[in-house]
């Protein structure tokens, strides 16, 4: 089978996939009716059979979801007991409280014959859970009279007052003096248990201490006829002060495999005039349990996948799609294998300015790491002469920067969260393609190996024209920003991610690594084509201030008195390793006597809560966070700056930590692959482990020691001249150069 045809049937494959996961959402949308008020129902049809005083109840708890214990073994059983008038579960019936969950128990619930009353447990108020159960099932509390028996419901997750509860049980303890039997029934034990009688990692008693001795006081002075609890998941039956206490907890959740009073079962109490009785029924554990509960997981996480919201189901029928569109275009399109006569002749394109297409995620005005990269790159290139053309999203109009040579594309959406800036391009647009047949490009510089940067090299492959890859960004260190679906995230950080630029880069006629730790990674993950290290360039003209009072303002406005002043720039984002930098913060001030400020330039997500942290431990004196400041005015808060502190790790270039050495500031860093080529150990900074002791304590030695801080400075401001963006854009126009002269002769 040749490659168009196994493309072929990858196609069908996914189509059918497509198809049934989008009938299945459908039937359940149609089909599965919606339930509410269960257990007042339940209670309803128990009250209305009323005959005489002998009748029988189940009793379980910690169901769980369970199908293959609960669904087809206790259920079956319960069934076929005649005697059997209605079930009771103490709690925990979900694994939790998800809408899902509820539905999945539904549908287990429905296959029983006799009424059922939900008891409330942690598990059904988990996850926002709470109300979905009074909608479903009713309140936290209550009671029912039955044939001369009084049945009590008890809240001891906490979400009900147990003030409320203790007036409220008085009463009805009151009302059911003359009653033949009262029984209760809660999730946790109103009692705690032996350390060895569970593991000792998970509590399950009622952790109120009052709620838990005014339970122990009113069941015992009024002599109430048993209580039964969850618990874990164990069998257990003691008395106390007349009192029958009851932890029935298998009901199909997971076992304690060390106790020997944990297992599968429920409980059956017969009720007559002349007292009660129970008995306890065992389920043997079936002989491929432990297969058989490894596929009741899976399909309820299959089953669960058609309750999640629509928007998130959307997406997961959008990636298919374009899955199957992938795989249709190359399975069905024609291909010229045959050598282009329009390319140019090597001697023609060597001699001749440039013209250059780069295509980009994000740009100016979103101000990081990448847009910088690009600008300084873009200008410094046509400086000396060559035709760039920028395609970059398109941002709101109150955003819009004037440059030439810019193309915005319209952008699918756009959604500004925290300070991020998120235009997602539509790629698939015409205009795209109208734009770039304009102009006759003899290289493609992509700057992201997905969405424009796939646009770039699919229009690269298909012109004939070389792509050039600058790997900017470790996609592994931004996982968290991915749904948590399953393990999505784990999936993506050590496999996905990596496989995306290998791909992607194996398709490349070279990759630009901005540093040779970056050039190493991209080596053991299997890039073979043409590296070349070549850092981002740094423009010293952004350093000539005219106007020197604007530097001491800066230090006029947050180091008054003359103390050292820090300085830190940095997107505020969890990948940024921001709240290290405070706890080190917090620990050098409180191991140095050296007056000293920080100043955070910068903006993202978690901005109002790194604030409302610098509050709590009283650093408001001492870390500033300053907000976006303009890039063209950010080399003054270095000049103004004595020492540059930093502590993300997810740079693959040290920009942020040249930019800084340009204003003469020494750095202390934690250790990573962007770190590693600009730091030199005492020389022009430090770089540290990441560890809040050995970071602080190089913050606090360039604090004490003005002199080696001073030396240190001149060291940064030296090293940095090898890195200015005139020499990069040299470096870079060479790589196109070769990279042009490669291909030409490959393709004869």
């Amino acid at each position: 089978m040749n490659r168009r045809n196994k493309l072929k049937v990858i196609l069908i494959i996914d189509i059918f996939i497509l198809l049934l996961l989008i009938s299945y959402k459908g039937y359940l949308a149609l089909y599965e009716s919606d339930f509410d008020s269960k257990n007042i129902e339940s209670i309803n049809s128990i009250i209305s059979n009323q005959n005489d005083d002998s009748f029988s109840f189940a009793v379980l708890g910690n169901i769980r979801n369970s199908i293959d214990i609960f669904e087809r073994k206790i259920i079956q059983k319960i069934n076929k007991d005649p005697d059997i008038s209605f079930v009771i579960s103490t709690g925990n019936a979900v694994l939790n409280g998800s809408e899902d969950k509820y539905r999945i128990l539904n549908r287990s619930l429905e296959k029983l014959n006799v009424p059922i009353i939900l008891g409330v447990g942690e598990n059904e108020v988990s996850r926002n859970g709470d109300e979905k159960f009074y909608n479903h099932f009713g309140p936290f509390y209550f009671s029912f009279e039955h044939n001369g028996s009084y049945f009590i419901f008890l809240d001891t997750t906490g979400k009900s007052s147990f003030k409320w509860q203790m007036a409220w049980l008085e009463n009805e303890l009151d009302y059911a003096e003359n009653l033949h039997n009262v029984f209760l029934f809660m999730n946790d034990v109103p009692f705690q248990l032996e350390s060895d009688s569970i593991f000792d990692t998970e509590l399950q008693y009622i952790e109120d201490v009052t709620f838990r001795e005014f339970l122990i006081n009113q069941l015992g002075t009024h002599q109430i006829t048993a209580v039964f609890s969850n618990g874990p998941t164990i069998y257990d039956e003691r008395q106390s002060d007349g009192v029958n206490y009851f932890i029935s907890g298998g009901g199909g959740g997971g076992l304690l495999s060390q106790q020997p009073n944990s297992y599968f079962h429920h409980m059956i109490v017969n009720v007559a005039p002349d007292g009660i009785s129970w008995e306890v029924v065992k389920e043997e554990l079936p002989a491929k349990y432990t297969a058989t509960r490894l596929l009741e997981n899976i399909w309820i996480i299959i089953h669960s996948f058609f309750y999640i919201n629509w928007i998130n189901f959307i997406i997961v029928i959008v990636i298919l799609a374009l899955i199957a569109i992938s795989i249709y275009i190359p399975a069905s399109k024609e291909v010229d294998y045959y050598r282009n006569a329009n390319v140019h002749s090597a001697s023609q394109i060597i001699r001749k300015p440039l013209n250059i297409a780069i295509f980009t995620n994000n740009y100016l005005p979103y101000v990081a790491g990448v847009p910088i990269s690009i600008h300084r790159l873009a200008s410094a290139l046509r400086k000396r002469g060559h035709n760039i053309v920028i395609f970059a999203p398109k941002y709101p109009e109150d955003q819009v920067v004037e440059e030439v040579g810019i193309v915005r594309c319209k952008p699918l959406f756009y959604k500004k969260t925290g300070g991020y800036d998120f235009p997602i391009v539509n790629a698939f647009s015409s205009d795209i393609d109208r734009e770039f047949e304009k102009h006759d490009f003899d290289i493609i510089h992509v700057h992201h190996p997905f969405w424009m940067g796939k646009k770039g090299l699919k229009l690269g492959i298909s012109k004939h024209i070389p792509v050039i890859l600058t790997y900017h960004t470790r996609l592994e260190l931004y996982a968290h920003y991915l749904p948590n679906f399953l393990f999505s995230r784990l999936l993506f950080k050590n496999i996905i991610s990596h496989k995306i630029i290998r791909r992607f880069s194996q398709k490349c006629d070279a990759i630009i690594a901005p540093t040779l730790s970056a050039m190493s990674y991209l080596e053991n993950i299997g890039v073979s084509r043409l590296k070349k290290v070549i850092p981002t360039g740094i423009d010293p003209d952004q350093y000539k201030v005219p106007d020197e009072s604007s530097i001491e303002s800066i230090r006029k406005q947050y180091a008054p008195a003359g103390e050292v002043l820090l300085c830190s720039v940095s997107r505020l984002s969890e990948e940024k390793n921001i709240y290290f930098l405070i706890d080190a913060i917090e620990r050098v001030r409180d191991h140095t006597d050296i007056p000293f400020r920080t100043l955070l330039i910068g903006d993202g997500p978690v901005r109002d809560n790194l604030q409302t942290i610098i509050e709590e431990k009283n650093l408001s004196d001492i870390i500033v966070l300053i907000g976006k400041v303009e890039q063209n005015d950010i080399p003054k808060y270095y000049l103004a700056s004595d020492l540059f502190v930093y502590s993300s790790m997810s740079e693959t270039q040290g920009m942020v930590i040249l930019e800084a050495m340009t204003g003469g500031c020494p750095v202390v860093a934690v250790q990573s692959s962007g770190i590693d080529d600009v730091v030199i150990d005492n020389y022009n900074g430090f770089k540290t482990d990441n560890n809040i002791t050995e970071w602080s304590d190089r913050v606090i030695q360039l604090l004490e020691n003005a002199e080696q801080r001073k030396e240190m400075s001149q060291n940064a401001l030296n090293y940095s001249k090898g890195f200015t963006v005139e020499i990069m854009a040299k470096k870079v126009e060479s790589l196109y150069y070769r990279v042009i002269e490669k291909i030409f002769l490959l393709r004869g």
